[in-house]
């Protein structure tokens, strides 16, 4: 019971700075997400039109792509709580996008100004890349936010600053530090918008008396600081 508990608690800054540390540590694969993308990832996945459970989505934390390659943890008391820790973040971003949506922030980092080159990413990349990779477990299902006109547009900011240095469809709109600035500016209410879009058809869904259940189509580390 006091694990189930410890669910609900929100991560203390002490212990983000935990999971950080793990996730830039010798003990990941080199391509392990950073808590940056993590946060956008988690939000997605509890943002999205059906629940993934862990064992699908966990290895794309661990690994670009969902490799087999595994955390090198130290002891089974390490991993319990490192497992820990992600499972506290995803439910604290669900819990605060559904019960306190004024509140909800994405967790971005900031380059450092004194190690910032070429390779830096981009403010606010990561966390964007990291929820178009949760939109990705479920391409097809998340279609019906695409057709719908409004919820695009909630999505797009998003996209652009996850594709727009590689994507020409999304360039002009990242292509200098106002634009880049506005479109961050705009992913809070954008991440509220469509996690409310995706409960609002949930419970149509169930109340039409279908239930939740249904069938599926065929088809180098970075140097950067925290914002608080």
């Amino acid at each position: 019971m006091a694990e189930m508990r410890a669910l609900d608690e929100p991560l203390s800054d002490a212990e983000l700075d935990s999971l950080e540390g793990f996730l830039a540590s010798d003990s990941v694969p080199q391509d392990c997400m950073d808590l940056e993308m993590l946060d956008g990832f988690l939000t997605a996945i509890v943002s999205g039109p059906e629940s993934i459970q862990p064992s699908e989505w966990l290895p794309q934390v661990w690994s670009d792509g969902g490799r087999t390659a595994n955390p090198a943890f130290a002891d089974n008391e390490q991993a319990q709580r490192i497992m820990g820790l992600v499972l506290r973040h995803m439910v604290g971003i669900q819990r605060t996008l559904s019960e306190s949506p004024t509140r909800f922030k994405p967790l971005l980092y900031m380059p450092d100004e004194k190690a910032r080159n070429d390779k830096t990413p981009p403010e606010a990349s990561a966390w964007c890349e990291g929820y178009m990779a949760g939109v990705k477990l479920r391409d097809d299902e998340w279609q019906p936010l695409y057709d719908a006109q409004d919820a695009r547009d909630w999505i797009f900011p998003i996209e652009a600053l996850a594709f727009g240095d590689q994507d020409p469809e999304f360039a002009e709109w990242i292509d200098d530090r106002e634009k880049r600035a506005s479109l961050v500016e705009e992913l809070s209410v954008a991440a509220v918008l469509i996690y409310r879009f995706w409960q609002e058809r949930r419970r149509a869904t169930e109340s039409r008396g279908t239930g939740a259940r249904r069938d599926l189509p065929d088809n180098g580390r970075k140097t950067r600081q925290r914002l608080h």
